[in-house]
């Protein structure tokens, strides 16, 4: 779907203050996944899991990929996000979707510590050649 060689980082961000929320529950609902025609969550997965991250200021996390999808959920703070070399802010409530195999890194440049939730998924624990190789139709 996505091309870590050409895409738009803007692509994989929901901005808080461009998303409509629904009233159900007798609450205010924001959902996030699945997220239409951009992450397919209808597959089986044999890893799930769900992290609080905290950044502290003037701090970055170590530059990485791996085998997971991940969603990040800002809770508190700011950020700056780095995925393949493209760089984009992030707020409370901004919401981004990474691909397996890309290489991000979060940063926070500013005075308070940023939060946010980091949901993965993993499909079939395969590693990236086994999953290029796949993508590629040679599987």
């Amino acid at each position: 779907m996505f091309d870590p060689y050409s895409f738009d980082i803007s692509d994989l961000v929901q901005r808080h203050q461009d998303v409509a929320f629904t009233f159900e529950y007798n609450c205010d609902m924001r959902r996030i996944l699945p997220w239409v025609a951009m992450v397919e969550t209808k597959r089986a997965v044999t890893e799930f899991g769900f992290i609080w991250v905290e950044v502290k200021p003037g701090t970055a996390v170590d530059a990485h990929e791996h085998d997971e999808e991940e969603l990040f959920l800002v809770i508190a703070g700011k950020g700056e996000l780095e995925i393949e070399g493209q760089v984009t802010s992030l707020t409370v409530g901004d919401a981004v979707y990474i691909p397996r195999f890309w290489t991000h890194q979060m940063k926070n440049p500013f005075e308070q510590t940023l939060i946010f939730a980091d949901i993965y998924w993993d499909w079939k624990g395969r590693n990236k050649s086994q999953y290029l190789e796949e993508k590629n139709g040679h599987i």
